[in-house]
C-alpha cells in the first residue's frame, strides 16, 4: 500500500473536510487537507567524505544568515563552487549537508568565485516551488561588480549576445567610489552563464580580479558579490541584503 493510500485510509487527507477515496476524482477549486509531516528519508551522501572541524563548523554556521523550515540563506565565500562537478571535490552543497546533517536541494546558482547570498532548501517541495519563482522571474536579485575604470553613464541597460547567440540583458546604476576601483549595483534582465562578469568584459570595463574575462593580473578575491535577494513565498515577503559599509569595506582586497 502506498504512503497516500494509508493516509487517506487513516483519515489523514481530506477532501473538502471529508473522508476520501484514492480512485475519487479532484475537481477545480477542492480544498485537500495532508496531515502529514512529510520528511526525507535520504541519507546525506558526503557525511562520511568531508571532514569539518568544529571551528570550520561554527564559521560556516555564522555565514547563514536566513534559516527557517524550508530553506536557508547563506553568504557564500569566493572559491567555492555552489554544486559539485568534475572539477569539484567539496561544495557549499556537500559543506551545509554535513554542518546542519540534512539533505539540501539547489534552486539556483553563482559562480564559483563571486561571493554573497545563495538559497538552498530543505526539501523538494520548497525546492520545486523557489524554483520556479526563478523561472517566473519573481525573485529578484542585485549584484555588486567593481571595476577598474568608470562607465560613461552612470545608469545604463547593457544587451550583448554570448557566443550561444543568446541575448544578455542587464542593469548597472554607479553607487560608489572606494580605493579599490568604481562600484556598481547590478540587476539581471536575462540569466545567463557568467553574464555580469561577460557583459562588463564586452563593455572593456571588466570586472576586478576577474582572471577568466579580464587580462590583468589578478590581485585577489573576484570583485562581484551576490548583494540582495528579495521574493514572496508562502505567503510571507523575504528581503535579504547584506550590510552595505560592511560589504563595501570587504572590496578591499
Amino acid at each position: 500500500m502506498s504512503l497516500i493510500q494509508r493516509l487517506i485510509r487513516k483519515k489523514q487527507i481530506l477532501l473538502n473536510d471529508q473522508k476520501c477515496k484514492p480512485s475519487q476524482s479532484i475537481k477545480n477549486k477542492d480544498i485537500i487537507n495532508i496531515f502529514y509531516n512529510f520528511k526525507s528519508n535520504e541519507n546525506v551522501e558526503n557525511s562520511n567524505l568531508i571532514n569539518i572541524t568544529d571551528k570550520e563548523k561554527d564559521k560556516f554556521i555564522k555565514l547563514i544568515i536566513h534559516e527557517n523550515d524550508k530553506f536557508i540563506v547563506i553568504n557564500k565565500p569566493s572559491s567555492i563552487a555552489v554544486q559539485g562537478g568534475t572539477k569539484v571535490k567539496i561544495s557549499l552543497k556537500d559543506i551545509y549537508e554535513v554542518v546542519l546533517n540534512i539533505k539540501l536541494y539547489i534552486v539556483h546558482r553563482i559562480d564559483k568565485d563571486t561571493s554573497g547570498l545563495i538559497i538552498l532548501t530543505k526539501d523538494r517541495f520548497s525546492a520545486s516551488d523557489i524554483s520556479k519563482l526563478f523561472i517566473d522571474k519573481k525573485i529578484y536579485k542585485h549584484y555588486l561588480a567593481v571595476t577598474d575604470r568608470k562607465f560613461l553613464k552612470n545608469n545604463d541597460l547593457l544587451i550583448h549576445t554570448n557566443n550561444e547567440k543568446q541575448i544578455m540583458k542587464l542593469r548597472y546604476r554607479f553607487i560608489n567610489t572606494s580605493d579599490v576601483g568604481y562600484i556598481y549595483l547590478v540587476s539581471l534582465l536575462t540569466g545567463r552563464k557568467h553574464q555580469i562578469r561577460l557583459q562588463f568584459s564586452l563593455s572593456k570595463n571588466p570586472i576586478v580580479n576577474d582572471i577568466k574575462f579580464n587580462k590583468k593580473e589578478s590581485n585577489g578575491l573576484l570583485g562581484l558579490r551576490a548583494y540582495s535577494i528579495k521574493f514572496w513565498y508562502d505567503k510571507k515577503f523575504y528581503n535579504f541584503k547584506l550590510p552595505l559599509k560592511e560589504t563595501l569595506k570587504s572590496f578591499d582586497f
